[in-house]
């Protein structure tokens, strides 16, 4: 049995794909399908033809959308504290 660490470079760790929009913070592409995909949603939430099961499914889904948003926005927070607070360590450094 191993007592190996996993180390950064391992190639299933973390989620690079989110990282990569964090650190970049280029949304074009991303806001585009959220809004694309919420409005396909909203239609089907509002459309009585399909039955209360899509209607249900759609307003989860929806809501998935909304949390994802709001854990990108934190994640953005959290970016700007951490440059912060390494621009007041070079300060004291100084």
């Amino acid at each position: 049995m191993s007592d190996q660490v996993p180390t950064a470079t391992d190639a299933n760790l973390g989620y690079p794909q989110i990282e990569k929009l964090i650190e970049n913070e280029d949304f074009g592409t991303i806001n585009k399908s959220f809004a694309d995909a919420y409005a396909l949603l909203e239609k089907i939430k509002h459309d009585t033809s399909g039955g209360i099961k899509k209607q249900k499914a759609a307003q989860k889904a929806m809501k998935a959308y909304e949390l994802t948003t709001e854990l990108i926005n934190e994640l953005l927070k959290i970016k700007y504290q951490i440059i912060k607070l390494r621009e007041e360590e070079a300060k004291k450094n100084e």
